[in-house]
């Protein structure tokens, strides 16, 4: 088994799409950090300044007119309530808000690992997908002809692949992140949180690996594999929009994929519910519910999903002629 494990390994290491992966992940990195930067910078005295000059207006056209407009908007039949106005802040008038590195830091674990789980996917897919396309798989089948052994050994590569590549790139992503906000002289406040939402990270790419190594099997090709990814992505752009022209449709957000792998990764994940809810008076007013999806139901879902997708693929490889 280490023989077998030591072979796909290197051959995951010789595919040129894992280090042009890499790569492009390890861009995203870079520039995060420069997010990173603008979001924890102090504000500077001349946006003080800026801030200040504004305040100042609108304190005095307050002073001036706030009962006038007050009048005005009761006057259009407006209740006391809507009409009140409230004198105004000066955080209200500053250009931009700083962002704690507790804040920055989920920006960056959150695109690192999006981007390091869609490529690790399309390594995966790649790896396997290619071997059955072109026959490699049925040349391997010969030295090796036991499948359950060639299936667990190609999995476990590219689940070591996953962990220790993500791993490793979260570590300098917020390592990289640590050193920026520090030099802004910004607290490291949340950062434990930060290394908790990483190590899930880990986990959430080593599903992303998973999956593209399911699909390979059951699709057969590459391409295949990321079409079916691909069409998710576009269908699930498309149902985001249904939401709001079928409300009785939006409790289906609970079961989506993405909302699961999004409460994996940051502990929880909130999504909402519309709907009408009838007045006295016999009118309906929109009304918004807010759910909750919990890390438990999100680690159960992917669980489940990854466990169903590889017995299946499991069952395809053992039957299936690879010739």
């Amino acid at each position: 088994m280490t023989r077998l494990l030591r072979a796909e390994l290197l051959r995951i290491r010789s595919r040129r799409l894992t280090w042009v992966a890499l790569g492009l992940v390890l861009l995203v990195v870079a520039l995060a950090q420069l997010a990173v930067g603008s979001s924890v910078r102090p504000v500077t005295a001349a946006e003080r300044n800026q801030a200040q000059v504004a305040y100042d207006e609108a304190v005095q056209d307050y002073e001036k007119n706030g009962e006038t407009y007050e009048q005005q908007c009761l006057d259009e039949g407006l209740s006391a309530e809507d009409c009140a106005t409230e004198p105004p802040r000066i955080e209200d008038y500053v250009p931009r808000t700083v962002s704690t590195f507790a804040e920055a830091g989920q920006l960056v674990v959150t695109v690192t690992v999006t981007f390091a789980a869609l490529g690790l996917l399309l390594v995966a897919a790649s790896v396997t997908g290619a071997e059955l396309s072109s026959g490699a798989m049925a040349n391997w089948l010969t030295f090796v002809p036991e499948r359950g052994r060639v299936f667990a050994a190609k999995l476990l590569a590219l689940v070591l692949v996953a962990a220790v590549s993500t791993a490793a790139v979260l570590a300098l992503a917020l390592g990289v992140a640590a050193l920026v906000a520090r030099g802004y002289q910004a607290p490291l406040t949340g950062a434990g949180q930060l290394v908790a939402v990483a190590g899930r990270g880990v986990l959430v790419s080593v599903v992303a690996a998973a999956v593209g190594f399911g699909l390979a099997l059951i699709t057969r090709h590459t391409i295949a594999a990321a079409g079916t990814v691909l069409g998710y992505l576009i269908l699930s752009a498309v149902l985001a929009v249904v939401w709001f022209t079928v409300p009785a449709l939006s409790g289906v957000q609970r079961f989506l994929p993405e909302n699961n792998l999004l409460a994996l990764l940051l502990g929880k994940h909130t999504y909402y519910t519309f709907g009408e809810q009838l007045q006295p008076d016999g009118t309906y007013v929109d009304t918004s519910v807010t759910h909750v999806i919990s890390l438990t139901h999100g680690s159960l879902y992917w669980a489940v999903a990854v466990a169903v997708l590889l017995a299946a693929s499991y069952l395809v490889f053992r039957r299936r002629d690879v010739n």
